[in-house]
């Protein structure tokens, strides 16, 4: 099995953690510890940007997004927190989990649901992006 630069395998394994940082609020419901389908959501370019957390804590996970989840201007997103899924969850659910460490430990969520009908698609990725969600937990930043 070949390595990444990040010392990780470049097959990523089922049971690894996948990390995706929150920078919405409204991608979790706080009191409940519940992670919502919008947290799964893929960008306009149809990936999910995730992060591949195994032998993390958390506050190694929070120094990761700071160094490394930030913008063009290499400013660190403001996140809200982590929702962490296993890599199992995301493939039985169809998405393929691409490594791309552009970033550390950096992978993309890709495969979603295509559809000619727009809304007919929009709904096929919400469906999927919520079975992703239900088995998400939330590591709050705090």
């Amino acid at each position: 099995m070949s390595q990444l630069p990040s010392g990780l395998s470049a097959e990523v394994d089922g049971g690894e953690p996948l990390a995706r940082y929150c920078t919405s609020s409204s991608w979790v419901a706080k009191s409940k510890g519940r992670v919502k389908y919008q947290a799964f959501m893929p960008a306009p370019d149809d990936d999910t940007s995730v992060y591949r957390s195994e032998g993390m804590s958390d506050g190694e996970l929070w120094a990761h997004a700071d160094r490394y989840f930030v913008n063009a201007e290499g400013e660190p997103y403001r996140i809200h927190g982590a929702a962490v899924v296993e890599a199992s969850c995301v493939s039985e659910a169809g998405i393929q989990i691409i490594p791309d460490e552009g970033p550390p430990r950096h992978a993309n969520l890709r495969g979603w649901p295509l559809d000619a009908d727009l809304e007919l698609q929009k709904s096929k990725r919400k469906a999927v992006a919520k079975r992703i969600a239900s088995e998400a937990k939330w590591h709050g930043k705090g």
